[in-house]
């Protein structure tokens, strides 16, 4: 065997050896929002929570706690356990009823809002901060809810 076969032989195989090893898993912090708030008739709100996974790999997230804050001022809590399996790069929602901290009604127009708290995940292990500032607007002809 020549020296000449010899070393493609070696660039060939050091080509298939890294090909077969596949894209880099990134796990990257997920984030959370409020997709759509409601004043409930008996005083609760209900949230749909938008979590979102900006890795490339599939996640299973297990907790949400994050303080909910409109026009500046703290408003509750949203605290869920969760059962999401989630594919890389991908979002989900899930709803989370809560008691606010304030019998203050929400005004009838658009709210900035900020969510500040914590995604835990089960695969891959981890423990994500996030804060989350927006804005959610009434949904016509339907009072007490935004988006």
């Amino acid at each position: 065997m020549s020296l000449r076969t010899a070393i493609l032989a070696l660039l060939i195989a050091l080509v298939v050896v890294a090909c077969a090893t596949g894209p880099a898993k990134r796990i990257s912090p997920p984030t959370a929002s409020v997709q759509e708030l409601s004043a409930l008739a008996d005083g609760r709100w209900r949230a749909l929570v938008r979590v979102q996974n900006f890795s490339n790999v599939a996640m299973t997230f297990n907790l949400l706690e994050a303080k909910l804050s409109i026009n500046g001022s703290e408003r509750g809590t949203i605290s869920a356990t969760l059962d999401l399996d989630m594919p890389g790069e991908s979002a989900d929602v899930f709803e989370a009823v809560f008691m606010p901290n304030t019998t203050a009604p929400l005004d009838a127009r658009d709210l900035d809002y900020t969510l500040k708290g914590r995604i835990t995940s089960s695969e891959p292990s981890g423990d994500f901060p996030f804060e989350r500032a927006s804005r959610l607007s009434p949904v016509p002809g339907v009072p007490g809810t935004w988006r």
